[in-house]
């Protein structure tokens, strides 16, 4: 599902096509009446006849055969001559028609089944891409581009080796992807710095916008300015799709700097958005005992409660790139 504002603006871009291609039709009947003045007369006629048939049907409906009969003999000739007249003149015979960029749904957005047109789930992808934050980000960070190659199959220390632990989360990533219609999910991801929290999210976001789902991708720095454009009333279409996209996606917790009213403004998103069913995936350098000391055990709980934990260890990515 698609945030309301999206959809209003690909439907008032829909409305300008419509307009645009009434335009290019007037014209191009304009260009063809003022080099063909008889054509002009001829479809003139050609709207007469239809209407005094109609009126004729329904004065003597027992005639109506003979009545559209006729009526059918006199438009074939009128199209005749018309056509020849186009012809002769090298003048376009669809002069009449309506030029639409999208032939299936005529500029409307719903296909003549009443379904949602492909072009309209382009368009919204498209505004889905923009409206995410993550712009050009995701041609590289997605899961076709996702590579185990950085995590040792080396045991070491750890539970399981890293390439294997990745293995297990990578497709509960997935798993998340292809069941987010059927099974509601949270994430969250934790580890230290450069082990692809955040390559991650971005691997899911794709996946989900690719589907035409609303992803809102989000600092945690900046979740919390626009908490003061919320006390005001201020960017009211950035803040509903806080809580109104099909994902939110927040990202860096913990490494922004502690405010007066970060907890509660956070406990608040993250409560609104877990009563009202839409997914959520949070990165963070900390674990769970580090995050209830900053945010407290109320909003953990939360977590504890509502999210899958995912653990990533290994070594830095970045250096190893």
């Amino acid at each position: 599902m698609a945030d309301s504002a999206s959809v209003n603006r690909i439907l008032d871009e829909y409305g300008e096509l419509k307009k645009e291609a009434a335009k290019k039709r007037r014209e191009s009947m304009d260009f063809v009446y003022s080099h063909a003045p008889r054509i002009k007369e001829i479809d003139e006629k050609m709207n007469f006849l239809g209407m005094e048939n109609v009126k004729k049907i329904i004065k003597e409906p027992l005639k109506s055969d003979e009545i559209n009969k006729k009526y059918k003999e006199e438009i074939k000739k009128l199209e005749e001559e018309k056509s020849a007249i186009l012809k002769k003149k090298g003048l376009p015979e669809d002069y009449k028609e309506y030029k639409y960029k999208c032939k299936i749904c005529s500029d409307t957005g719903r296909t003549p089944q009443g379904k949602r047109c492909a072009c309209f789930e382009q368009k919204l992808i498209a505004a889905n891409y923009s409206a995410s934050n993550l712009g050009d980000k995701l041609k590289e960070e997605n899961f076709d581009n996702f590579s185990f190659d950085y995590y040792s199959k080396e045991k070491g220390n750890y539970p399981n080796s890293p390439y294997e632990n990745m293995q297990r989360i990578y497709q509960r990533a997935k798993n998340f992807c292809d069941n987010f219609d059927n099974e509601y999910r949270n994430m969250l991801f934790y580890g230290a710095p450069g082990l692809g929290k955040t390559f991650l999210s971005s691997c899911i976001a794709k996946e989900l916008i690719d589907k035409c789902k609303s992803v809102i991708y989000i600092r945690a720095s900046k979740l919390f300015m626009i908490s003061e454009d919320n006390r005001f009333g201020r960017n009211r279409d950035q803040i509903n799709s806080l809580y109104e996209s099909d994902l939110l996606i927040i990202d860096d917790l913990g490494t922004e700097t502690v405010m007066k009213n970060n907890n509660s403004y956070l406990f608040d998103v993250v409560d609104e958005r877990l009563m009202k069913k839409k997914s959520m995936i949070i990165n963070t350098n900390l674990d769970i005992s580090e995050l209830t000391k900053i945010y407290t055990s109320r909003f953990t709980s939360r977590i504890m409660e509502s999210f899958v934990i995912c653990k990533l260890y290994g070594e830095d990515i970045r250096f190893k790139k």
